[in-house]
Protein backbone atom coordinates (compact mmCIF):
# COMPACT_ATOMS: atom_id res chain seq x y z
CA UNK A 1 0.00 0.00 0.00
CA UNK A 2 1.36 3.54 -1.02
CA UNK A 3 1.87 6.03 1.63
CA UNK A 4 -0.20 8.86 1.34
CA UNK A 5 1.00 12.82 1.66
CA UNK A 6 0.39 13.19 5.02
CA UNK A 7 1.64 10.43 6.47
CA UNK A 8 4.85 10.53 4.88
CA UNK A 9 5.21 13.91 6.35
CA UNK A 10 4.15 12.35 9.60
CA UNK A 11 6.98 9.63 9.54
CA UNK A 12 9.08 12.80 7.89
CA UNK A 13 8.82 14.57 11.15
CA UNK A 14 8.84 12.10 13.38
CA UNK A 15 12.26 10.84 12.13
CA UNK A 16 13.73 14.28 12.19
CA UNK A 17 12.50 14.31 16.35
CA UNK A 18 13.72 11.12 17.02
CA UNK A 19 17.34 12.51 15.64
CA UNK A 20 17.32 15.95 17.29
CA UNK A 21 15.12 15.34 20.25
CA UNK A 22 16.19 12.92 23.11
CA UNK A 23 13.99 12.12 26.02
CA UNK A 24 16.27 9.82 27.62
CA UNK A 25 19.15 10.32 29.99
CA UNK A 26 22.55 9.25 28.33
CA UNK A 27 23.30 6.82 31.34
CA UNK A 28 19.82 5.00 30.78
CA UNK A 29 20.22 5.16 27.23
CA UNK A 30 16.92 4.51 24.50
CA UNK A 31 14.89 2.09 25.60
CA UNK A 32 11.66 0.07 24.77
CA UNK A 33 8.91 2.03 26.80
CA UNK A 34 5.92 -0.61 27.86
CA UNK A 35 2.57 0.56 29.79
CA UNK A 36 0.15 -1.95 30.68
CA UNK A 37 -3.09 -0.81 32.16
CA UNK A 38 -6.84 -2.94 32.83
CA UNK A 39 -10.17 -1.43 31.28
CA UNK A 40 -11.85 1.38 33.41
CA UNK A 41 -8.42 2.10 35.41
CA UNK A 42 -7.09 5.34 33.84
CA UNK A 43 -6.38 3.90 30.48
CA UNK A 44 -7.72 6.73 28.23
CA UNK A 45 -5.94 9.72 30.45
CA UNK A 46 -2.34 7.50 30.34
CA UNK A 47 -2.90 6.59 26.40
CA UNK A 48 -3.27 10.22 25.87
CA UNK A 49 -0.16 11.53 27.91
CA UNK A 50 1.74 8.92 26.23
CA UNK A 51 0.84 9.68 22.69
CA UNK A 52 1.34 13.46 22.87
CA UNK A 53 4.79 12.66 24.34
CA UNK A 54 5.50 10.31 21.49
CA UNK A 55 4.80 12.94 19.17
CA UNK A 56 6.96 15.82 21.13
CA UNK A 57 9.96 13.14 20.34
CA UNK A 58 9.15 11.26 17.41
CA UNK A 59 8.61 8.17 19.53
CA UNK A 60 6.68 5.30 17.80
CA UNK A 61 3.93 4.42 19.87
CA UNK A 62 1.61 1.29 19.34
CA UNK A 63 -1.28 0.31 21.20
CA UNK A 64 -1.40 -3.78 21.21
CA UNK A 65 -4.35 -5.80 21.79
CA UNK A 66 -4.03 -9.40 20.43
CA UNK A 67 -1.69 -8.27 18.44
CA UNK A 68 2.47 -7.88 19.07
CA UNK A 69 4.59 -4.65 19.10
CA UNK A 70 5.48 -3.54 15.52
CA UNK A 71 9.08 -4.16 14.98
CA UNK A 72 10.04 -0.32 15.69
CA UNK A 73 7.71 -0.09 18.11
CA UNK A 74 9.37 2.52 21.37
CA UNK A 75 6.34 2.67 23.41
CA UNK A 76 3.78 -0.55 23.35
CA UNK A 77 0.83 0.79 25.36
CA UNK A 78 -1.31 -2.74 26.34
CA UNK A 79 -4.72 -0.97 27.43
CA UNK A 80 -5.28 -4.63 28.77
CA UNK A 81 -2.82 -6.58 30.51
CA UNK A 82 -3.62 -9.90 29.37
CA UNK A 83 -2.01 -9.35 26.20
CA UNK A 84 1.01 -8.64 27.91
CA UNK A 85 3.44 -11.06 26.10
CA UNK A 86 7.31 -10.29 26.87
CA UNK A 87 7.76 -13.10 24.36
CA UNK A 88 6.58 -11.30 21.55
CA UNK A 89 8.20 -7.44 22.53
CA UNK A 90 10.81 -6.05 19.61
CA UNK A 91 13.18 -5.72 22.17
CA UNK A 92 13.24 -8.13 25.36
CA UNK A 93 14.93 -4.76 27.18
CA UNK A 94 12.34 -2.74 28.16
CA UNK A 95 11.53 -0.28 30.92
CA UNK A 96 7.29 -1.04 31.93
CA UNK A 97 4.59 0.38 34.02
CA UNK A 98 1.41 -1.15 35.14
CA UNK A 99 -1.08 0.50 36.51
CA UNK A 100 -4.36 -0.29 39.07
CA UNK A 101 -7.82 1.49 40.17
CA UNK A 102 -9.77 0.41 42.91
CA UNK A 103 -11.33 -2.63 41.96
CA UNK A 104 -14.76 -1.68 43.71
CA UNK A 105 -14.69 1.47 41.42
CA UNK A 106 -13.45 -0.18 38.19
CA UNK A 107 -16.90 -2.36 38.88
CA UNK A 108 -19.32 0.53 39.12
CA UNK A 109 -17.24 2.84 36.15
CA UNK A 110 -17.78 -0.37 33.92
CA UNK A 111 -21.41 -0.87 35.09
CA UNK A 112 -22.49 2.23 33.83
CA UNK A 113 -20.26 2.89 31.01
CA UNK A 114 -21.62 -1.27 29.79
CA UNK A 115 -24.69 0.47 30.36
CA UNK A 116 -24.66 2.42 26.87
CA UNK A 117 -21.24 1.41 25.02
CA UNK A 118 -21.21 0.70 20.96
CA UNK A 119 -17.95 -2.10 21.78
CA UNK A 120 -18.51 -4.51 19.48
CA UNK A 121 -18.27 -7.04 22.22
CA UNK A 122 -21.05 -5.23 24.26
CA UNK A 123 -23.53 -5.63 21.48
CA UNK A 124 -23.13 -9.52 20.41
CA UNK A 125 -25.76 -11.69 20.91
CA UNK A 126 -24.89 -14.55 23.49
CA UNK A 127 -26.37 -18.13 24.09
CA UNK A 128 -26.21 -17.88 28.07
CA UNK A 129 -28.26 -14.57 27.90
CA UNK A 130 -30.99 -15.57 25.96
CA UNK A 131 -30.03 -14.35 23.07
CA UNK A 132 -29.53 -10.70 24.27
CA UNK A 133 -26.20 -8.87 23.99
CA UNK A 134 -24.63 -7.79 27.47
CA UNK A 135 -25.44 -4.44 27.17
CA UNK A 136 -29.01 -5.51 26.55
CA UNK A 137 -29.34 -7.95 29.90
CA UNK A 138 -27.51 -5.11 31.94
CA UNK A 139 -30.77 -2.51 31.09
CA UNK A 140 -33.04 -5.75 31.62
CA UNK A 141 -31.77 -5.39 35.43
CA UNK A 142 -31.92 -3.25 38.30
CA UNK A 143 -28.87 -1.41 39.15
CA UNK A 144 -28.24 -3.73 41.81
CA UNK A 145 -28.36 -6.86 40.18
CA UNK A 146 -26.36 -5.42 36.99
CA UNK A 147 -23.76 -4.54 39.54
CA UNK A 148 -23.81 -8.28 40.89
CA UNK A 149 -23.71 -9.37 36.66
CA UNK A 150 -21.11 -6.74 36.36
CA UNK A 151 -18.68 -8.27 38.98
CA UNK A 152 -19.65 -11.23 37.84
CA UNK A 153 -18.19 -10.42 33.94
CA UNK A 154 -15.38 -8.93 35.67
CA UNK A 155 -13.52 -11.86 37.40
CA UNK A 156 -14.60 -13.92 34.73
CA UNK A 157 -11.40 -15.54 32.50
CA UNK A 158 -10.40 -11.96 30.32
CA UNK A 159 -12.55 -9.59 32.27
CA UNK A 160 -10.50 -6.94 33.72
CA UNK A 161 -10.87 -8.28 37.31
CA UNK A 162 -9.17 -11.43 36.43
CA UNK A 163 -6.22 -9.59 34.87
CA UNK A 164 -5.75 -7.83 37.67
CA UNK A 165 -5.53 -11.07 39.69
CA UNK A 166 -3.15 -12.72 37.45
CA UNK A 167 -0.76 -10.01 37.10
CA UNK A 168 3.02 -10.70 38.62
CA UNK A 169 3.41 -8.22 40.66
CA UNK A 170 6.68 -9.29 41.31
CA UNK A 171 8.26 -8.08 38.07
CA UNK A 172 11.43 -6.17 38.08
CA UNK A 173 10.73 -4.42 34.56
CA UNK A 174 7.24 -3.11 35.99
CA UNK A 175 7.13 0.05 38.17
CA UNK A 176 3.72 -0.55 40.02
CA UNK A 177 0.71 2.57 40.06
CA UNK A 178 -2.24 3.39 41.43
CA UNK A 179 -4.93 5.78 39.41
CA UNK A 180 -5.86 7.13 42.92
CA UNK A 181 -2.26 8.11 43.66
CA UNK A 182 -2.42 10.18 40.04
CA UNK A 183 -5.60 11.52 41.09
CA UNK A 184 -4.14 12.98 44.47
CA UNK A 185 -1.05 14.11 42.83
CA UNK A 186 -0.69 13.83 39.29
CA UNK A 187 2.36 15.78 39.07
CA UNK A 188 4.53 13.52 41.61
CA UNK A 189 2.44 10.38 39.88
CA UNK A 190 3.77 11.54 36.17
CA UNK A 191 7.11 12.58 37.16
CA UNK A 192 7.81 8.65 38.95
CA UNK A 193 6.57 7.26 35.83
CA UNK A 194 8.77 9.21 33.45
CA UNK A 195 11.54 9.01 35.37
CA UNK A 196 11.15 5.01 35.93
CA UNK A 197 11.45 5.41 32.22
CA UNK A 198 14.71 6.79 31.96
CA UNK A 199 13.85 10.68 30.94
CA UNK A 200 15.59 13.64 31.46
CA UNK A 201 14.41 16.72 34.14
CA UNK A 202 13.22 18.58 30.80
CA UNK A 203 11.08 15.46 29.46
CA UNK A 204 9.91 14.22 32.72
CA UNK A 205 8.78 18.38 33.34
CA UNK A 206 7.12 18.00 29.58
CA UNK A 207 5.29 14.95 30.56
CA UNK A 208 4.18 15.97 33.72
CA UNK A 209 2.60 19.18 31.56
CA UNK A 210 0.99 16.53 28.81
CA UNK A 211 -0.73 14.89 31.96
CA UNK A 212 -2.52 17.80 32.97
CA UNK A 213 -3.37 18.94 29.78
CA UNK A 214 -5.54 15.25 29.81
CA UNK A 215 -6.71 15.27 32.73
CA UNK A 216 -10.59 14.46 34.12
CA UNK A 217 -11.24 18.32 34.46
CA UNK A 218 -9.74 19.57 31.53
CA UNK A 219 -11.09 16.79 28.94
CA UNK A 220 -14.44 16.19 30.92
CA UNK A 221 -15.27 20.33 31.39
CA UNK A 222 -16.38 19.05 34.81
CA UNK A 223 -14.79 18.69 38.21
CA UNK A 224 -13.95 15.43 39.79
CA UNK A 225 -16.70 13.31 40.97
CA UNK A 226 -19.21 15.31 39.24
CA UNK A 227 -21.24 12.87 37.04
CA UNK A 228 -22.06 12.53 33.50
CA UNK A 229 -24.34 9.93 32.47
CA UNK A 230 -23.25 8.00 29.26
CA UNK A 231 -20.29 9.64 29.45
CA UNK A 232 -16.60 7.44 29.62
CA UNK A 233 -15.47 10.06 32.00
CA UNK A 234 -18.07 9.59 34.00
CA UNK A 235 -17.50 10.59 37.51
CA UNK A 236 -13.19 9.65 38.12
CA UNK A 237 -13.89 9.66 41.63
CA UNK A 238 -12.04 7.74 43.91
CA UNK A 239 -14.40 5.66 46.77
CA UNK A 240 -17.87 5.96 44.60
CA UNK A 241 -18.03 1.89 44.87
CA UNK A 242 -19.11 3.12 48.49
CA UNK A 243 -22.10 4.70 47.18
CA UNK A 244 -23.30 1.53 45.05
CA UNK A 245 -22.30 -1.51 46.78
CA UNK A 246 -24.35 -3.23 49.02
CA UNK A 247 -23.82 -6.21 51.21
CA UNK A 248 -25.04 -8.58 48.26
CA UNK A 249 -21.95 -7.09 46.20
CA UNK A 250 -19.55 -7.10 49.12
CA UNK A 251 -20.04 -10.72 49.80
CA UNK A 252 -20.00 -11.76 46.32
CA UNK A 253 -16.41 -9.58 45.42
CA UNK A 254 -15.13 -11.10 47.98
CA UNK A 255 -15.77 -14.58 47.41
CA UNK A 256 -14.69 -14.25 43.76
CA UNK A 257 -11.55 -12.07 44.67
CA UNK A 258 -10.41 -13.37 47.84
CA UNK A 259 -7.42 -10.94 49.21
CA UNK A 260 -6.85 -9.21 46.08
CA UNK A 261 -7.85 -5.90 47.48
CA UNK A 262 -5.66 -6.84 51.10
CA UNK A 263 -2.57 -7.29 48.34
CA UNK A 264 -3.06 -4.19 46.73
CA UNK A 265 -2.82 -2.08 49.90
CA UNK A 266 -6.92 -0.91 49.23
CA UNK A 267 -8.25 -2.42 52.52
CA UNK A 268 -5.74 -4.16 55.40
CA UNK A 269 -8.32 -7.40 55.97
CA UNK A 270 -11.64 -8.29 54.37
CA UNK A 271 -14.02 -6.64 56.96
CA UNK A 272 -14.84 -3.72 54.98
Amino acid sequence: MTATAPEVLRAARGAWRRRTRDPFIPEAGRSLLVHCSHHKAGTVWVRRVLRAVASDYGLRMDVVWANPPRRHTDIAFVAEARHFDRTRLPSQEFRGTHMVRDPRDMIVSGYFYHLWTTEDWAQEPRAELGGLSYREHLNQLDVGDGLTAEIERAVAPGGNIDEMLRWDYHSKEFLELRYEDFIADEQSEFARLFRHYGFTEDAIALGVARGERYNFKNISRRNLGEVAPGQHLRSGRPGSWREHFGPQHREAFKALTGDLLVALGYEENQGW
